[in-house]
């Protein structure tokens, strides 16, 4: 539809705008909204990629794991022992003495030590040669063969088959010695082994993982796709962008649905968060030979992983923060001084530089210093975004699908159900909120129910007033409109006019009091944690971060993550505000 200019020719298309048309296009004109959401994007971005950017795993990596082979080795025979032993015992005497962690039976205890054989085995032949891996394979014939004999009840020859699968083991476990270079520049002994490739740190990545990338990138894109779509797609049509809302919607989730189903078909349901890499350790000791350099994250430390020797460690941009070889601070209060009685300095403990981390005294060695641990703060603060952030967006979802429900029920039915309502509002907001919370989960087991669940759930439980007020008086001022009252002469039932016909109508507020629940929610979380009651070690949140240390010696354990907790609560309370005014039809200009 084109509308004539003042010569009577066609112009630019008109089109009519509809309310969220005028809601963007008044968000559009905040700069400080258009700042916080660029910000909250980042750290949310920064949180989600916090597997791929921080992390003691590398991309990828080509090398022989001397430790993981010797282990193979040393253990192959170990586990045939086990089975022989658990063979000649009875089904009764293995229940005898079988703990707690033991399987259930005795067959399948032989099964579990059997599983373990194909292991190690595996392990050995993944590193060896074709020529090499035909003694294993016909070692674990063998003890098949034997496992044969027990199932069909000749015990006797099944003991016979497997002392010789013992014997013979144990000539492999000598035969198929491997040792890595006992000094630089050597040659290892044993057995050549041959390289492996690998990539540990994709392998870890969980399905959800992928799904949340895969989900912030399409977000993160979202002007640069949309805009294309409706260029090119959509041709520019207004109304047919206006219809197109919802299928984008579906689009930015199930793409991301489908490319993480996909992800754990072909990688499984890879590893945890606390899943430690060996990687490292292994090669700094010598025992893992790589082949080239391998490729480490940005920041290349783990998790959970610390550096005893550089306990509390400053930022290492700063001049104090400078250590020579022998472990000493170089500069500033923290220089040993000598014992005045024995006339000797304390002793100093070396930096140990591991593979993939910057130099002793690189600026980016510890851009956010370190913990008592000697554990990375940055790596520990992007890592407990995904705690802070998450239990701020689950926690506001909750209470405000608790209030709609509440506040909706008593708004429309009146009467009795909504003084019974308003009356279970009225305990709940007679209690300090805080300090219920704090009781809750001081009487919480963390390992039945998890810290960062209990928390979401605590606070939905106890803050979901708030929204049931709001969304209460909105429909009491709805429930006598025209639609309404139209709805009910149709016939619509209760439900439906309560969630398709007046809920629609009563967003504004409900959106904007979401927002503002994000922000309490990382502020309660962020409390709770420092207090000692949310998240446990090795865990970690922006608020249990701060508590690591209370001393204003080690002043950049507090500020960082504090400066974190600051900006993303600034942020989503100027996001809220700005909402408020675009989705007020009075604010609008």
């Amino acid at each position: 539809m084109t509308k004539p200019n003042a010569s009577g020719t066609a112009s630019k298309p008109f089109y009519s705008k509809d309310y969220w048309d005028l809601v963007f296009e008044q968000l559009g004109k905040r700069r400080l909204f258009k700042i916080s959401m660029v910000v909250l994007a980042l750290l949310y971005a920064s949180a989600i990629y916090a597997p791929l950017v921080a992390n003691d795993k590398p991309y990828a990596i080509e090398g022989v794991d001397y430790v993981e082979y010797k282990s193979a080795t040393s253990l192959m025979s170990a586990t045939v022992t086990s089975m022989a032993r658990l063979m000649e015992s009875t089904p009764e005497e293995y229940l005898k003495n079988r703990t707690e962690l033991s399987p259930e039976t005795q067959r399948q205890a032989i099964q579990v030590e059997r599983e373990a054989l194909t292991l190690k085995l595996d392990t050995m032949r993944a590193y060896l040669g074709e020529a090499d891996r035909g003694p294993l394979n016909d070692y674990e014939a063998s003890v098949d063969a034997a496992l044969a004999k027990y199932d069909a009840g000749d015990k006797a020859a099944a003991a016979a088959e497997i002392d010789a699968a013992k014997a013979t083991g144990r000539q492999l476990k000598r035969d198929y010695k491997a040792e890595p270079p006992e000094v630089q520049g050597g040659e290892p002994t044993g057995k050549q082994l041959t390289p492996l490739k690998s990539k540990p740190l994709p392998s870890s990545i969980t399905p959800y993982d992928f799904f949340m990338m895969a989900l912030w990138a399409l977000v993160l894109l979202w002007p640069l796709w949309n805009r294309m779509t409706n260029q090119v797609l959509l041709q520019g049509d207004r109304e047919r962008i206006r219809r197109a809302r919802r299928k984008k919607a579906a689009f930015l989730v199930l793409t991301p649905l489908v490319a993480a189903l996909v992800w754990a078909q072909i990688n499984g349901p890879g590893g945890g968060s606390f899943n430690v890499s060996p990687y490292k350790q292994r090669m700094t000791e010598g025992s893992f030979i790589a082949v080239g350099e391998p490729t480490f994250p940005p920041i290349a430390y783990g998790f959970a992983e610390g550096h005893s020797e550089e306990s509390f460690r400053p930022p290492t941009w700063l001049h104090d923060s400078a250590m020579n070889e022998e472990g000493y601070y170089m500069y500033g209060f923290r220089v040993p001084k000598m014992d005045e009685a024995s006339g000797t300095f304390p002793p100093g403990s070396p930096t140990i530089v591991r593979a993939g981390e910057p130099a002793r005294n690189a600026v980016t060695r510890h851009l956010a210093g370190t913990d008592e641990s000697g554990r990375d703060v940055f790596t520990r603060i992007l890592w407990g975004g995904r705690v802070s952030l998450a239990v701020g967006i689950l926690s506001a979802f909750l209470l405000t699908l608790i209030g709609v429900v509440m506040g909706a029920i008593a708004g429309f039915f009146g009467g009795k159900v909504d003084i019974v309502i308003m009356r279970i509002i009225e305990i709940l907001q007679s209690i300090p909120a805080f300090f219920l919370i704090l009781v809750v989960m001081a009487f919480t087991d963390p390992e039945v129910v998890p810290p960062m669940i209990m928390i979401v759930v605590v606070i939905a439980l106890v803050r979901w007033t708030g929204v049931a007020r709001l969304v209460r008086g909105e429909f009491m001022r709805m429930r006598e409109s025209e639609f309404v009252l139209a709805a009910k002469a149709l016939g619509f039932r209760s439900g439906r006019t309560i969630f398709r016909h007046v809920l629609p109508n009563a967003m504004s507020p409900i959106i904007v009091s979401g927002a503002f629940s994000v922000a309490a929610g990382i502020l309660t979380e962020s409390a709770i944690s420092f207090l000692g009651f949310g998240i446990q070690h090795p865990g970690a949140s922006w608020g249990s971060l701060v508590n690591e240390s209370r001393s204003p010696e080690h002043w950049w354990i507090q500020i960082f993550p504090g400066v974190v907790i600051f900006i993303t609560v600034t942020c989503y309370n100027l996001a809220g505000d700005a909402l408020r005014d675009a989705l007020d039809p009075k604010m609008k200009d």
